[in-house]
């Protein structure tokens, strides 16, 4: 048990330097007291080691030259333009069959690159949103109607359109009682 409050006691004083006094002392229920002041009859000064770490030694190595300056944001350097935004469905693919009796389909999308903060995604089904405007490529379409159906994908910035997926058919088979 002294040997954790030993550990205890070289690690909240780690930083200071060897000309700081500690002392410790045991009370009568047997409780181990720290201090920068010797308060009590039979406190004891701790002997302290310098925690000082020692400096990193500095050395060259052959082939660098002594300063190598990169540019920073604030260089008048040609800006590297951002990629064009592109987007497109893959899956289900154009003009394909799915046959679900509940009528669910899942689409997926991809992006060409990662969205913008302020970037969100929407699905159109036959031209109309499809639930709210989101920032992951899946949907899950529950309960759409048998039959032929068209989907887009839409990013929008602030509300407005800055790229579209080309728009799909697919067909929606479900089965009925007879």
């Amino acid at each position: 048990m002294k040997g954790l409050w030993l550990v205890l006691l070289f690690s909240l004083f780690s930083h200071a330097s060897s000309s700081i006094d500690v002392f410790v002392w045991t009370d009568k229920q047997g409780v181990l007291h720290f201090s920068d002041t010797p308060d009590h009859p039979n406190a004891q000064r701790v002997n302290m080691p310098n925690m000082t770490p020692p400096s990193p030694e500095i050395t060259h190595v052959e082939g660098t030259k002594d300063r190598e300056y990169l540019p920073f944001a604030g260089d008048n350097h040609q800006k590297a333009k951002p990629q064009a935004l592109s987007i497109r469905i893959t899956s289900p693919a154009h003009d394909s069959t799915v046959r679900s009796n509940p009528g669910f389909i899942e689409v997926t999308g991809d992006i060409s690159r990662p969205l913008a903060i302020d970037d969100k995604l929407q699905l159109l089904l036959d031209g109309k949103p499809y639930g709210a405007p989101k920032t992951n490529p899946y949907w899950s379409l529950k309960y759409v109607d048998r039959g032929t159906h068209t989907l887009m994908i839409q990013v929008q910035k602030n509300g407005k359109v800055i790229a579209s997926s080309d728009t799909i058919t697919v067909h929606l088979h479900r089965t009925t009682v007879q």
